[in-house]
């Protein structure tokens, strides 16, 4: 089991497949619109799906655009605009993006994740039955309860808007007027690691400390 206050690999391994495989069906949905007279019931079921991506989507960084890309659509095929072909094409393309931008911060992240994974991306049997017993045991949990637990899963990752600690770095005194790390970002960082692993040991002064005085008196 992982450490309490640490995101879980299998979990989100689980969750991000079931949410990508919703997104992808939903998006081959859109295909069928192209070629059907316009319906106020169709309509308000892309207005409700639009919704739901913005709101539902776990990965934050991507959800917002992929939404606006369908409400475009929306509009056009409202409007019966001879632009919705290309618009069509545009939501697909945008959720592409979308997925390879999801996985790419859980591989930075949590690398742990492809572990869980087979060959072809799918989610290994045994997390998916541990998931099934831990979560699922009286019942699947809905869209909206997967959502809230992967994105609670995400909340749970350091310095996830800032992965290279750049702030942290100025605060320390490793980085100079000009932006730049003299000893490099790579080592800077391994630099604070070692500090806040010795933070348990307040007697010693800390080395970030010593290395950041000698930055200050050149």
């Amino acid at each position: 089991m992982p450490k309490a206050g640490k995101p879980d690999p299998a979990l989100i391994a689980v969750l991000i497949n079931r949410e990508h495989s919703r997104l992808s069906s939903q998006v081959k949905t859109l295909e069928r619109v192209l070629h059907a007279p316009f319906s106020d019931k169709e309509h308000q079921r892309l207005v409700q799906l639009a919704a739901n991506w913005r709101s539902l989507l776990a990965f934050d960084d991507g959800a917002p655009k992929l939404a606006d890309a369908l409400e475009v659509f929306i509009a056009a095929y409202q409007q019966r605009s001879p632009d919705q072909v290309k618009l069509h094409d545009e939501v697909v393309f945008q959720a592409g993006v979308y997925r390879m931008g999801h996985w790419s911060l859980v591989k930075h992240f949590i690398p742990g994740v492809t572990d869980c994974l087979d060959n072809f991306g799918s989610v290994l049997p045994k997390h998916r039955d541990a998931f099934k017993r831990r979560y699922e045991a009286n019942g699947n949990l809905s869209v909206e309860a997967q959502s809230q637990l992967l994105k609670a899963q995400y909340a749970l990752i350091p310095n996830r808007r800032d992965p290279y600690r750049h702030e942290e770095l100025k605060r320390r005194g490793l980085v100079t007027a000009d932006g730049i790390v003299p000893m490099g970002v790579k080592e800077a960082l391994a630099l604070i690691e070692r500090e806040e692993a010795q933070a348990t040991q307040p007697a010693k002064r800390g080395v970030v400390a010593w290395v950041a005085d000698r930055f200050r008196r050149r």
